[in-house]
């Protein structure tokens, strides 16, 4: 079983995922998947391009149903999507763009609660708006927002929702390397000062070592590589704030990325 011993936000039980294609013939996405997520923890997934990592990020939230075994979320079992887990995607366009930055942010207390929570919430929304930069910004429009802008009104979008847990699928990837650096320090102020648990899929190596406190690692399960993928935890034992060039990074860095090397299809052969 892949986890730590604290309390426990998420439980992943055998979980299996498979598609049924043409003529009966399925493909399996992953399986025998055994994982706990604590309340306040980040962890990060990597994997081949293809291998199922925002397929299994839906799972874990409720949004696929698994083919094989179950997911807890403080210990109930999810048969859909889980109003404690939201989900921030890579694209640019996940916010309404007829609506305001204003408007797109506090969706989530408008739909459901009381007045007097809703009122509330609007403060807090004030607040995580105010931290994330966004303040002059309230009454823009997507369309007049940069990338970075969209993804930090995402952010708050899912902050101010009272979230314990942010699924993020690759949020950075579509931003350039200054912008990205500048969003992932501060996610991890955020992270640290509202204390939700984060799983996060990237390609990037660095940035998942950047963020994390684990590692996953989706590698093929078996000889085949139809024959699904399961994961390889690695712990990052180092404090943050981190950096690139330190000799504990690197050290793990080639570590992970030995780990993908001898994991892919073109290399013949699994670890």
């Amino acid at each position: 079983m892949i986890g730590s011993k604290g309390e426990r936000l998420l439980e992943a039980r055998a979980l299996g995922l498979w598609y049924r294609g043409e003529e009966g013939r399925g493909r399996r996405v992953f399986q025998g998947i055994d994982l706990d997520i604590e309340r306040g923890e980040f962890v990060a997934v990597l994997g081949p391009s293809g291998c199922g990592k925002t397929s299994l990020l839906k799972t874990l939230g409720g949004f696929i149903s698994p083919s094989t075994g179950r997911v807890l979320f403080q210990g109930r079992r999810l048969n859909g999507p889980c109003p404690e887990a939201v989900m921030v995607f890579q694209e640019f366009d996940q916010l309404f763009p007829w609506k305001r930055v204003w408007s797109n942010v506090v969706f989530p207390i408008k739909v459901g609660g009381d007045v007097h929570r809703r009122e509330a919430m609007e403060g807090r929304a004030e607040n995580i708006l105010a931290e994330l930069g966004l303040t002059d910004y309230l009454r823009y429009f997507p369309h007049q927002l940069s990338g970075g802008m969209k993804q930090r009104a995402a952010l708050a979008r899912a902050l101010v929702s009272g979230a314990s847990l942010l699924l993020m699928d690759e949020p950075f990837g579509s931003l350039d390397a200054q912008r990205r650096e500048e969003m992932q320090r501060l996610l991890l102020r955020m992270w640290e000062e509202h204390g939700f648990s984060a799983i996060f899929v990237t390609h990037d190596i660095g940035e998942a070592i950047s963020l994390a406190d684990r590692i996953l690692v989706m590698v093929p399960d078996g000889e085949e590589w139809g024959g699904g993928y399961r994961l390889h935890e690695l712990p990052v034992k180092l404090s943050r704030p981190r950096s690139s060039v330190d000799a504990g990074f690197l050290e793990l860095y080639q570590e992970i990325y030995s780990y993908l090397s001898t994991a892919s299809p073109e290399s013949g052969r699994t670890r």
